[in-house]
């Protein structure tokens, strides 16, 4: 026999500190998965947004990407977000070796959406001594960017490679698809005067 279940009505007085609760408890277990090594080098006033493990530079050591933010971080008070590069030594350790402040967008940088948090991953990725950083929006407007760097050996820094802004628009034919793709936009280095990570700036 199925029994009724009484449901639970929440105050919404009672909502905003719930959702705080949440997301303080989401922050701390991130933070708790990082080594320590990296944790203390956080600045006072930010917590960890995300981060990636790979390999980012040629010693084949698990390397750490890691975005960091305010606690609070919404459209209305939207936190700097920057970007950390944390390098592991042959000893375990882990060095802080470069730091971008404006590469990762913020909150309310995408409209109705976050692009960075809402982009349906940690907003992160490494592969073989690349990584990129994902930006990506699909609520009213409809575009994703791209931005890649990659570790040059000679240099021992991490230069711009590319990026790649794809973007969509409605489609009121009936035939077609409902959003239709716009020409896509590719920025690549220029090896005659490559930018370094953390000289890296959007519009330059």
């Amino acid at each position: 026999m199925k029994k009724n279940i009484p449901s639970v009505v929440i105050p919404v007085r009672y909502m905003k500190y719930i959702l705080a609760l949440a997301l303080f408890a989401s922050a701390a277990l991130r933070a708790a998965e990082l080594p320590a090594n990296i944790t203390r080098l956080i600045p006072k006033g930010y917590e960890v947004l995300s981060y990636a493990v790979g390999q980012l530079n040629d010693n084949n050591l698990q390397d750490y990407l890691v975005v960091i933010h305010h606690p609070v971080d919404t459209r209305q008070q939207p936190s700097p977000r920057p970007l950390f590069i944390f390098i592991q030594n042959p000893d375990g350790t882990l060095s802080l070796a470069a730091r971008n402040d404006t590469l990762v967008m913020r909150a309310d940088d995408g409209g109705q959406c976050d692009p960075f948090t809402d982009s349906g991953d940690n907003g992160l990725a490494i592969k073989d001594r690349y990584f990129t950083v994902q930006h990506s929006v699909a609520c009213g407007q409809h575009w994703t960017d791209y931005i890649t760097f990659h570790y040059d050996a000679k240099r021992h820094d991490w230069l711009f490679h590319k990026e790649i802004v794809q973007s969509w628009h409605l489609n009121f034919d009936p035939k077609g698809d409902a959003l239709e793709l716009d020409p896509v936009h590719v920025t690549k280095a220029n090896s005659k005067h490559p930018i370094t990570f953390e000289a890296w700036r959007r519009d330059q």
